[in-house]
């Protein structure tokens, strides 16, 4: 029965995902004080097990659905990843929204079919199935912005997400258009073919004009400079938990449909979206840390550095190669795992002594609570790239992938931008360690507190492991880039 399964793989964990949501929405329809637990931990159990399922899966390539799906390596290794740091992020996610007194039934439905729309976009072979899964996955982000239906600044923030998403959903669908205009096809194994035959021949030009609409659709949705603008907002007003998910999970969505798009039907103009990629790698890092070095807010400041973040990632694409991309793929999983761990932290620091909004807020937390303290620094000197710890890695895979193209200049920006973000990091761990005061903490009684805080040791040692041990990862994205490159 396995083996049946397994062969109809490409459509089993959407279908197991959707199903398991929609028979959860039926029952807390009637039950919903007795559902939550129910529902969260079937959706969990879900995902480790559909986790399990694709490491056993044959993992060549073929095409389902009048060649709509494809079941490859990298749509099967980018599933697995994403469902594992799915299964964290909702799990935090669950355990923090009743502390903001949002109900959490229907947004953890919400947030799900998130996931089950990015997994449809990463087995896509073909632009409308790329643009169904990528726009379910915003359209549920847009959501839980707006969960805090009392804030009428989170209100604000999702329409103005809302309003930039159907712009970027604008310049994707003209992109499309122009694509299949030119070429006569949207099916990404035809284009690899096309491309790489018709290149140079300037009858096609409009598809090559139509991929940048393609690329810049989805820079609005990663997001990188100039397509940043709603991305301040949104941090600032979601609440918490909401900002802890919509910080990782899109990100992995993106980040892994941006490179499957680039080696697959982009591939054979390698030479015309590289300029594009470093060009806009370029103004996001240095974008990005300036405007992070302004921020007293700290929100709007994870925003910015989150902007410089997604800069710094594009660089490994943007150098081209199996290392360039198999350091794009260490660095976002790095990033999303990371991130969890801070906004986790900053909920559990918020909920137990007084709410978080600018930079001084943090004062006197490190003297109440030394054991979480200590790991949130560590985390925050990570995202600086201070060595040994996982963030240095992550970016020296990326710088290496640039010196190894002798993109000297842009190696150069880069490395000015890490010492730049490095400011404003420090400046986080300035107040959070050096001022210190006696905080009132408020009584919390919760068995979730705990397995959060058990949670976050646990990504933190993973991230720890990763770097002791980096072999496996290593390995895990190298395959995932050659078999996108070497098909």
């Amino acid at each position: 029965m396995l083996g049946n399964i397994l062969k109809s793989i490409p459509a089993v964990p959407e279908l197991i995902l959707s199903i398991s949501a929609l028979i959860s929405l039926m029952i807390g329809a009637f039950r919903q004080k007795k559902i939550e637990r129910l529902t969260i931990g079937t959706i969990i159990l879900g995902l480790i097990f559909l986790c399990v399922l694709l490491l056993l899966s044959d993992k060549s390539e073929q095409f389902f659905w009048n060649s709509l799906f494809i079941h490859m390596s990298f749509s099967v290794c980018s599933k697995i990843i994403l469902y594992s740091v799915s299964a964290i992020a909702l799990f935090c996610l669950f355990s923090f929204l009743s502390e903001y007194k949002i109900k959490q039934f229907e947004w953890l439905l919400v947030a799900t079919f998130s996931i089950i729309g990015g997994s449809v976009a990463l087995s896509s072979n073909h632009f409308l199935t790329l643009f169904i899964g990528l726009e379910m996955s915003h359209l549920s982000q847009y959501m839980l912005v707006a969960a805090d239906r009392d804030n009428q600044q989170s209100s604000e923030a999702a329409v103005k997400f809302f309003t930039i998403g159907a712009i970027s959903t604008g310049f994707m669908l003209f992109g499309m258009s122009l694509i299949y205009g030119f070429t006569g096809t949207n099916f990404f194994n035809t284009l690899y073919y096309f491309f790489e035959t018709y290149v140079n021949n300037f009858e096609h030009a409009g598809a090559i004009v139509g991929m940048f609409f393609v690329l810049m659709g989805l820079c609005f949705k990663l997001p990188v400079a100039p397509f940043h603008t709603w991305i301040p907002d949104v941090y600032q007003a979601a609440p918490l938990p909401v900002v802890l998910f919509i910080a990782s999970i899109p990100k992995i969505i993106t980040v892994f449909s941006l490179l499957h798009l680039l080696t697959y039907p982009f591939h054979g103009i390698f030479t015309y979206w590289r300029y594009l990629l470093v060009g806009l790698a370029v103004l996001s890092m240095i974008w990005g840390s300036l405007a992070a070095l302004r921020q007293q807010n700290l929100r709007r400041m994870f925003a910015y550095s989150s902007m410089c973040d997604m800069g710094f990632l594009l660089m490994g694409p943007a150098m081209g190669g199996e290392f360039g991309l198999s350091s794009a793929i260490i660095y976002v999983i790095f990033y999303a795992l990371n991130m969890l761990g801070v906004l986790s932290l900053l909920i559990i620091f918020e909920r137990n002594f007084k709410p978080i909004n600018d930079i001084r807020d943090l004062s006197g937390i490190m003297h109440n609570m030394p054991m979480l303290g200590s790991i949130f620094c560590l985390l925050i000197l990570s995202f600086a790239g201070i060595p040994p710890l996982p963030g240095f890695f992550a970016k020296i895979y990326v710088l290496e992938s640039v010196i190894t193209r002798s993109a000297y200049f842009v190696g150069i920006i880069a490395v000015s931008v890490t010492v730049i973000s490095a400011a404003y990091y420090l400046n986080v761990l300035r107040f959070f360690v050096l001022n210190q005061s006696v905080l009132k903490m408020n009584k919390i009684h919760s068995v979730r507190k705990y397995v959060v805080k058990i949670l976050i040791v646990f990504i933190f040692a993973i991230l720890c492991g990763m770097v002791i041990f980096p072999f496996k990862l290593l390995e895990l994205a190298q395959s995932m880039a050659a078999s996108v490159l070497f098909q």
